[in-house]
């Protein structure tokens, strides 16, 4: 069973796409779409009914579906909800809105097919785009077509590098909030499990950044092999150290494997969407002594957030309309969410716009963009500052909140309203 979560790459070498490969991807299942690659799954049910008068302008999701590897479709259904509420409230500057899906397939020819297909259907932005395999920024970044909440984990790392790209995503910095979780969950003696790979380097610098900050300094750092297979020994060693918690840079099998032997004795801490639910809850109680830290809030919270509550509804529209991949089976805190933000991005700022609706003005707007609103959802973003981190300054959000399992739910339950600033922590790590 695969993870997901959206974290990125930081090093260019062949290892690191490898491992951010598996580390790649923020919710998803693998049904069935009637898409075909590199075709798009129609509009039918996407744009809704508009009292816009202007011409049409359409976005574009870039996702796989239907494929036999990962696949996203509670992201196309996202999108086309999110686009329906916006033709609702009279489409963007006046224009309603048609969304494009093209399936890239989890193929990489594929995949710059799809960005040359938004370049000749002259599309406005590139929405809650997520393809491994890279290709894709480049092609836009020539027609100056911008890229609205990528997953950010493409091969070539260009997503979280590229100037038409806006990251909305903040799970690169999860190992930096991790101690700070686990110490609030109640752990007092912090180690970690990480692979034995330089690719792991960054994300095991900031676990360990995010301990000092936290006044918990990790301990032990544990590596092991990328084949590792009996995990008795890690769990013997974290225990005998005196560890009661541990910031996971291990992903898939390994993950679960930690997570559910450590069982009573360790609190474990990993990234939101990186986890199959279904397959945690085969683990029993073994694994309610997991917190994760998730990019965006809970559905669940829809009461304390206006705007979580609006998706669900438009989610629920949508899926009335007759699409099956906007049932509530299939949403996720994660890319759920960070689909549906990514066209209200594209609305709030494209209403901003002076002149023609075109995507070389929106990309101008956005790169103008200073304090915008998305309803609590996000803190308020600057979409002119970017980070100070090499290869990843495109990342536009770095706040993060605490989510723990729970196996009698048999769901992810929030921690309740407090945000931790990912890179604020590594800046007072650094210092």
């Amino acid at each position: 069973m695969r993870g997901r979560c959206g974290l990125g790459r930081f090093a260019m070498t062949a290892v690191t796409a490898v491992l951010m490969a598996t580390l790649a991807a923020c919710g998803g299942g693998s049904g069935s779409d009637s898409a075909s690659s590199g075709t798009t799954s129609g509009t039918s049910g996407a744009s809704g009914s508009s009292s816009a008068e202007g011409s049409p302008v359409k976005l574009m999701i870039i996702a796989p579906t239907g494929t036999a590897g990962t696949n996203y479709p509670e992201m196309v259904a996202a999108a086309k909800a999110a686009v329906r509420g916006v033709n609702a409230r009279g489409g963007i500057g006046g224009h309603p809105v048609v969304l494009e899906h093209c399936n890239e397939g989890n193929d990489a020819a594929t995949a710059k097919k799809c960005a040359q297909q938004a370049v000749d259907e002259h599309v406005l932005a590139v929405v809650g785009e997520i393809s491994g395999s890279g290709g894709i920024m480049p092609i836009l970044a020539k027609a100056g077509i911008p890229s609205i909440g990528s997953a950010g984990v493409s091969a070539d790392g260009s997503e979280l590098s590229s100037p038409i790209s806006f990251v909305i995503s903040p799970l690169t910095f999860y190992p930096a909030v991790c101690p700070t979780l686990l110490a609030k969950a109640g752990a007092r003696h912090i180690g970690l499990v990480g692979y034995d790979l330089s690719a792991s380097d960054r994300l095991i610098t900031m676990a360990v950044g995010g301990g000092r900050a936290a006044g918990h300094p990790i301990d032990p750092k544990i590596r092991i092999p990328i084949t590792t297979s009996d995990f008795a020994p890690t769990i013997t060693q974290l225990t005998r150290s005196g560890a009661d918690g541990a910031v996971l840079v291990v992903f898939d099998q390994a993950a679960y494997s930690v997570i559910g032997k450590s069982g009573q004795q360790v609190r474990t801490c990993h990234a939101g969407g990186t986890l199959s639910p279904k397959y945690l809850a085969t683990l029993g109680p073994a694994a309610d002594r997991l917190v994760v830290a998730t990019a965006f809030p809970e559905f669940s919270q829809a009461g304390q957030f206006p705007e979580v509550a609006r998706m669900v509804r438009e989610l629920d529209a949508e899926q009335a309309a007759g699409d099956a991949d906007a049932a509530p089976a299939l949403r996720t805190s994660t890319s759920t969410t960070d689909a549906w933000l990514s066209v209200q991005i594209a609305e709030k700022v494209g209403n901003q716009v002076s002149g023609g609706l075109t995507a070389a003005n929106l990309l101008a707007q956005l790169n103008r963009t200073k304090h915008l609103d998305l309803g609590g959802i996000v803190p308020p973003l600057d979409l002119t500052a970017t980070t100070p981190i090499p290869g990843a300054e495109r990342i536009f959000n770095s706040t993060l909140r605490g989510a723990r399992w729970d196996s009698a739910s048999k769901s992810f339950i929030s921690l309740g309203t407090d945000t931790y600033n990912g890179l604020d922590i590594l800046r007072r790590a650094a210092g």
